[in-house]
């Protein structure tokens, strides 16, 4: 039987013939079961989205990447690619392009070199600490090149004990400009002449019969002291005792004091504060100047202009492996570090640059260009995450950490980050998560910010890049957040 005209026969099967709305058709279902599977990646986790109601800190101020490590679709992405201030977080951008252009193992060595004439324990001359703007020059380090000096026989140097740092480029940096508090070691800057991280340890506790409270400096500072006003009292140690101390540096026609005034509880017992009092280049001598006096070695002015075309390698020392040291910048977030390493990846790859550290921040862009990693509005201004400025994207640095776990120094890298609950920024918290010790993760903390970023194991044993940014006025009270984002994470 012929179908009426404006009919058509239905198929065998009851199917309908093709129909030319059928692609349309389909498109409509391909883009629906995309949304919706957009919106499914987009939505927050119950428990992380009451942790941000409890917080009051809306989801706008929010950026969440959960990337499983062998590929395939996020398992949660959240404003992915609106950049956001990472805080310390931007460390791991710092510790990948260091890693990319110097390699894990990479050393640093310092060098000690007489220059001029020895005559039997005296040096007519300078002895020259010669720095390639190692990170790790720490006192420990210096003292054991001077020490070798000394052992050598020499005691007086009749001209200069200096630094020296060639082919290293840094701009002056205003200390004081982040926080107005240009005396904490976290403020300190790079320097060409950087040397124990610009850092002097006040050792404080109680004397052995109990009636005062001690402080000491290490490393010892020539023409630098401690105007200690400290109250030595009974009663139990608060947590923040050094917190709590009135700190400042003064200085005079007679030097540098270090002012200290507070009470100090005898239960304290030892206590630490560090302080960076001085300019890169004038703590440097001092340093230097404070370990050869304390070594029994003296320092006179020359009576004539040092001798040239002699000059002796007295001694030589290698910084600990790259590795080591991103192990102890990004365990204990050390901002120095991280500041030096950036504009040493500067002077690696720009030498002839007038400004090593913003040629890093170049090197490091063009390092997210060639691994292909989009960089949505990054900015990178010091390498260290103390910025107001500083921006990355979630996907941007999750991608980042993408690319270095198929890199060769993997392993190295992601044992420079805490572990969470255990040790580094991470120790106390997540201690009672179930991804306690299956998580390292760099953390970032300023103000307005709670981030963190790293590698993750879920309960399932499936590994992810895990990044979380919040940024809001209220990012202190959202420590629950990102728990509850690591909970959550562990239930797959």
């Amino acid at each position: 039987m012929t179908p009426a005209r404006g009919h058509r026969a239905a198929s065998p099967r009851g199917r309908m013939p093709p129909h030319r709305s059928y692609p349309l058709l389909a498109l409509f279902v391909l883009l629906l079961w995309g949304w919706t599977g957009f919106v499914r990646a987009q939505a927050l986790p119950p428990s992380v989205a009451a942790a941000l109601e409890r917080a009051q800190v809306p989801v706008q101020a929010v950026s969440v990447l959960v990337q499983p490590l062998e590929g395939g679709a996020p398992l949660l992405a959240v404003n992915e690619t609106v950049p956001r201030n990472p805080a310390s977080v931007m460390k791991l951008v710092t510790t990948f392009a260091a890693y990319e252009t110097f390699g894990a193992q990479y050393r640093w060595t310092s060098r000690l070199v007489a220059r001029g004439r020895v005559l039997g324990q005296e040096l007519v001359g300078d002895l020259v600490l010669r720095s390639d703007g190692d990170p790790y020059l720490t006192a420990e380090r210096t003292w054991k090149l001077l020490r070798t000096a000394r052992a050598l026989g020499i005691q007086t140097i009749r001209g200069r004990l200096r630094l020296e740092a060639e082919g290293l480029r840094i701009p002056p940096a205003d200390p004081f400009a982040f926080d107005g508090d240009g005396y904490r070691p976290y403020n300190t800057p790079a320097s060409a002449e950087l040397v124990n991280f610009n850092t002097v340890i006040v050792q404080l506790q109680p004397s052995a019969d109990g009636t005062r409270a001690l402080a000491t400096l290490h490393p010892p500072l020539a023409g630098v002291s401690v105007g200690n006003a400290l109250k030595l009292e009974p009663g139990t140690c608060p947590a923040d005792v050094v917190k709590r101390l009135e700190t400042g540096v003064q200085e005079d026609a007679q030097g540098v004091a270090i002012t200290l005034a507070g009470r100090y509880p005898a239960s304290c017992g030892i206590r630490f504060l560090g302080l960076s009092p001085l300019p890169a280049e004038r703590f440097a001598s001092a340093m230097l100047e404070g370990i050869w006096r304390e070594l029994g070695g003296r320092l006179l002015s020359a009576d004539a202009p040092v001798p040239s075309g002699s000059e002796w390698l007295v001694a030589s020392d290698d910084s600990p492996t790259l590795t080591e040291i991103a192990y102890q910048m990004n365990k204990w977030s050390s901002n120095p570090i991280a500041r030096q390493l950036l504009a040493l990846v500067g002077a690696a790859r720009s030498p002839d640059a007038p400004d090593h550290v913003a040629a890093g921040a170049s090197a490091v862009r063009s390092l997210l260009a060639e691994e292909g990693i989009d960089r949505h509005g990054l900015v990178l201004e010091n390498g260290a995450g103390l910025s107001r400025d500083e921006r990355i994207a979630a996907a941007d640095l999750a991608r980042l950490l993408q690319t270095v776990w198929n890199r060769p120094y993997a392993a190295e890298f992601i044992a420079t980050l805490p572990v969470a609950g255990v040790d580094g920024t991470a120790r106390r918290r997540f201690k009672d998560a179930p991804i306690r010790e299956w998580a390292h993760l760099k953390t970032g903390t300023l103000r307005d910010v709670r981030a963190i970023a790293g590698f993750a194991q879920s309960g399932s044993g499936r590994r992810y890049v895990i990044v979380a940014f919040v940024e809001h006025a209220n990012a202190a009270q959202a420590g629950d957040v990102l728990t509850a984002l690591l909970d959550w994470l562990w239930q797959h």
